[in-house]
């Protein structure tokens, strides 16, 4: 019962965002309403929700709603997005993607660069390549 809550509600998250851009969504490969794909949506969010803070308290304003679609829950998760000394360049693949995610959601260019070289986002890198394999 609980299984099939989840994906309802992540179903619901993201047919409510049809039309609106880049949609946040786990991983194709999961099955629906696998309790993995909430952690990586959450994940993601909470990389959006960092973002808009940063934005904010930087007296600047997303080029879109980079929020969209997101469980406002995922605004309490904590998400380190300062950039780190030592990263790995952006590869083709899950990090190229989510770069691109970033953008297309109205992060600008300067803050995703940033937050591309942040343990937020290396850790949910990490967190779906994890969840990936063990699938």
């Amino acid at each position: 019962m609980q299984i099939k809550l989840i994906a309802a509600c992540i179903l619901g998250l993201l047919s409510g965002c049809a039309g609106q851009g880049v949609l946040v969504s786990g991983d194709p490969s999961l099955p629906t309403g696998d309790p993995r794909q909430e952690r990586l949506v959450f994940s993601e969010c909470a990389i959006y929700f960092a973002a808009v803070q940063t934005l904010r308290a930087d007296g600047r304003r997303p080029s879109g709603n980079p929020t969209r679609g997101c469980p406002p829950k995922a605004a309490a998760r904590p998400a380190d997005i300062n950039p780190m000394v030592s990263v790995p360049s952006v590869s083709p693949g899950f990090p190229q993607e989510l770069y691109s995610r970033m953008i297309a959601r109205g992060v600008p260019s300067d803050l995703a660069d940033d937050i591309a070289r942040s343990k937020a986002f290396w850790d949910l890198v990490a967190l779906r390549d994890s969840v990936i394999s063990g699938f």
